[in-house]
């Protein structure tokens, strides 16, 4: 085998591995986000079946002290709970798209080592304005996955993490939380849908005059 073809074989044998550990890289990050973003919504789910179990037992024993102060307790410990398994979930996630997210760029940085170098060897072993436009037309597609996973990334997690691969603060809270009522209309087709676990007569003091069982 001569000289020209080993040439060839390296020059299309380095962006293709480079290419192949690119779609690697991003195809396990992807997946191991997406495992770790259906736990989060697996431990949610939990989470609000055991809250509202216990805020039904609140409402139900809710005039004995002793059995309300337990459930208040309870409820209390449960979010705490919660709040660091959530914020572990969203941690982790971090940690594997900012890992992710290094490989890709260390891919990168592979091609673009390997584009510089096609345009080195034109410039002095072939002529640079004959071959510049062929060879950034074919360079530059291999430039297309790169960006694709970039983006597919960032569509995954921009909703939980910051630009600067930061867990997105007060995301929990919100969950239960909601500040996007706008009018009076919306919050009161909500407390006729869902009745509350305290009535207005018992936060008034008064005794409910629709009691229900």
């Amino acid at each position: 085998m001569n000289e020209e073809i080993w040439i060839k074989l390296l020059n299309e044998g380095i962006p293709l591995l480079l290419l192949i550990g690119l779609g690697f890289i991003s195809y396990r990050g992807l997946k191991k986000n997406q495992t770790l973003l259906s736990e989060r919504e697996e431990l949610l789910k939990r989470y609000l079946l055991f809250r509202g179990d216990k805020q039904v037992r609140l409402k139900i024993y809710g005039d004995e002290e002793n059995i309300r102060n337990e459930l208040l307790k309870n409820i209390s410990n449960s979010w705490k709970n919660f709040k660091k398994a959530y914020d572990q979930s969203l941690l982790s996630l971090a940690k594997n798209t900012t890992k992710t997210k290094q490989l890709l760029y260390l891919i990168t940085l592979g091609l673009l080592i390997n584009s510089a170098r096609h345009f080195v060897e034109a410039y002095f072993f072939l002529s640079l304005k004959a071959q510049f436009f062929y060879i950034l037309v074919r360079e530059l597609s291999n430039y297309i996955l790169v960006l694709l996973s970039f983006l597919l990334l960032k569509t995954q997690t921009q909703k939980f993490l910051t630009l600067k691969g930061e867990v997105v603060k007060m995301d929990r809270e919100i969950l239960f939380f909601p500040n996007s009522l706008s009018t009076e209309g919306e919050q009161e087709v909500l407390n006729n849908e869902f009745d509350p676990i305290e009535t207005i007569g018992e936060r008034d003091g008064k005794e409910d005059p629709n009691p229900r069982e």
